[in-house]
């Protein structure tokens, strides 16, 4: 048998590429072992594979350098297998079929791409029992990268937290003190191996003032201590999945894999008994979209500080009167594909669409200002909608112009789930989206209109990056007074019928964010 190691090395190829042909039925998966180490470290897990799996890797390399696709060589492959099989069955090697079952990745690889599926995400159990991924058969939870608890299953309520109610307040969640008190009769290292698992995903996005921050309730001794596994914790060469072995404090379950995985939203953490095949929990993550989809519709309610922006495509109406039905649905799918990535990039939290607007949500982050985050998306997004209108004037050579109408706004709130059967919605309930809401009404032409609470909350060097203010009327004409504010309702027409529904934030002070000079 060749671990994973070994047949990497031997073949000269990437993990990547590794994990592709287990996943496309070319290799076996690997048999997951656990392996002795030196004296005082804990044991590791490795993936072994068959000795012949380096001549089938050198056998593809061959026949890809001979011009041979990936298709035809996977057709060769099973075309040999099936024949093999037919003249002497025993002696054939365990080539996979045609339709190979999904592959786990071999050791600490990420788990391969497999194909998306509209049905709830799922793993086996040794008993071969199908189980939905809002039901995993091991004490498993998930944090953000403030170690902020964001979803548990019913294992791990009973597990780390007896029962006991979670806080309400996201700045009360952190899973460190929780942990050291369920750690705390494990040996040295296992308990350095426990928070290692954590810390090696999340660090490279909580830098280490921040984890000392999140310390300041503990005793000296403790956080000493849990600054030192920060420092000396390596972040893994994949940051996407990361196993350590440790001695469960229940006795009845002994050896554990606490395995580690990161998604975009935080890091999820499941404890699988060392009896337990963890590549059946692999098989199951490995449909990453649909997984992490199906787990935060069960997140846990939660009372946290957060921005809303609010947009609407000015005019919308009229553009789909003067639209084909088929160029105002390209139109609509072109915008929200496009400020997609602007989202991401900002870690923008997709709300809901209702046809021509949108809701985004900014939740504070470790290592940047969520509130910044809002209002430099909200600029990056009426400059890309600049750019799309351009393309549209010069491809319909209309004189339209495209506007997306923007309000920010922030808050404390309750932030939760809603949820049909085949998608969820992330919901805020309180002042602060409708604010946001009136807001956008009040924007017109592309503006960017935010509250007094959001922009007085940033720093002086992040309000000196950006500029704002109000347009006043004076004898000599309209000036815009910058870094001030005004109340809404000086800002109304009484003749124009769309103040109206403004009048109840008549009082709220806000400002006007202007475009990048």
């Amino acid at each position: 048998m060749l671990t994973s190691v070994a047949l990497l090395e031997g073949a000269g190829i990437s993990r990547a590429t590794l994990n592709n042909y287990i996943a496309d039925g070319l290799l076996p998966r690997p048999e997951v072992r656990r392996q002795a180490a030196a004296p005082g470290e804990a044991p590791i897990t490795l993936g072994y594979f068959p000795d012949w799996a380096l001549q089938r890797i050198q056998h593809i390399q061959e026949l890809k350098r001979a011009g041979v696709s990936m298709d035809d060589i996977k057709e060769r492959l099973a075309d040999a297998a099936e024949a093999a099989s037919r003249s002497s069955p025993a002696a054939m090697a365990p080539v996979p079929t045609r339709a190979p079952a999904p592959a786990a990745s071999a050791m600490t690889d990420p788990p391969p791409v497999a194909e998306k599926r509209s049905a709830s995400a799922t793993i086996q159990t040794s008993e071969s029992v199908q189980v939905s991924v809002e039901d995993i058969p091991y004490a498993a939870y998930m944090v953000n990268f403030e170690f902020q608890l964001v979803w548990l299953n019913a294992l791990a309520q009973k597990e780390f937290f007896a029962g006991n109610q979670i806080p309400e307040r996201a700045t009360d969640r952190s899973i460190v003190p929780t942990l050291l008190d369920w750690a705390a009769d494990l040996p040295a290292l296992e308990q350095a191996s426990l928070f290692n698992a954590h810390l090696g995903l999340i660090k490279s996005r909580l830098p280490r003032q921040a984890f000392s921050q999140n310390l300041g309730g503990l005793p000296d001794a403790q956080r000493q201590w849990l600054m030192t596994c920060y420092d000396q914790c390596p972040e893994p060469d994949n940051r996407i999945q990361q196993i350590v072995g440790l001695m469960h404090p229940d006795p009845d379950i002994g050896a554990c894999q606490v395995v580690a995985l990161c998604f975009r939203e935080g890091v999820l953490i499941v404890y699988v008994p060392d009896k337990q095949d963890v590549n059946q929990l692999m098989n199951a993550i490995s449909r990453r979209d649909t997984f992490i989809r199906n787990l935060l519709s069960q997140r846990l309610p939660v009372l946290t500080p957060l921005a809303v922006m609010v947009a609407d495509l000015q005019n919308s109406v009229r553009i789909c009167s003067e639209l084909p039905p088929e160029d105002y649905f390209q139109l609509i799918n072109q915008i929200w594909s496009t400020l997609d990535p602007i989202f991401r990039e900002y870690y923008g939290a997709y709300g809901k669409h209702t046809g021509d607007g949108m809701v985004y949500y900014f939740f504070p982050q470790p290592d940047r200002n969520y509130l910044m985050n809002a209002v430099l998306c909200a600029n990056k997004v009426r400059e890309t909608m600049q750019s799309i209108s351009h393309d549209w004037k010069v491809r319909k050579g209309w004189t339209n112009q495209l506007y997306m109408n923007i309000g920010l706004s922030e808050g404390e709130e309750w932030l939760g789930t809603f949820k049909t059967n085949t998608n969820f919605e992330l919901v805020v309930l309180g002042e602060t989206i409708n604010i946001c809401g009136r807001l956008s009404d009040l924007a017109r032409f592309g503006k960017i209109w935010a509250t007094k609470g959001l922009l007085s909350k940033l720093s002086n060097t992040e309000r000196s990056k950006i500029r704002y203010g109000v347009e006043r009327d004076t004898p000599e004409g309209k000036v815009f007074v910058h870094n001030s504010y005004a109340q809404v309702t000086t800002l109304l027409s009484n003749t124009e019928p769309r103040h109206v529904k403004l009048m109840d934030i008549a009082t709220c002070a806000v400002a006007e964010v202007l475009p990048k000079l």
